[in-house]
């Protein structure tokens, strides 16, 4: 998987709050960078990580974004994450 320390630190503080405020913030951070496989590695960890927390659409929503990112990462990991959590929204496919 795609390493890089500064952004897996705040990604580490981000997943220990109790809100996804601090999680949406560094998606919309990651969308402002210049696409690339460990961009799109890294906004698929979040948003994967922001449709296990939501309900509903929300989940729906972020899931969906996250398969997305996670297809074109083409990082294993975040790809075998993505399709375990794919199951949980078996009636879009």
């Amino acid at each position: 998987m795609f390493s890089d320390e500064p952004f897996e630190t705040r990604l580490r503080l981000a997943l220990r709050g109790t809100s996804a405020k601090a999680l949406v913030a560094l998606f919309g951070e990651l969308t402002g960078e210049v696409p690339s496989p460990r961009r799109d590695a890294r906004m698929a960890r979040v948003a994967l990580e922001l449709a296990e927390r939501a309900g509903g659409r929300e989940a729906e929503r972020w899931f969906l974004t996250g398969y997305s990112y996670a297809r074109t990462a083409r990082d294993p990991e975040v790809r075998a994450r993505a399709e375990r959590l794919r199951e949980r929204f078996s009636s879009w496919w």
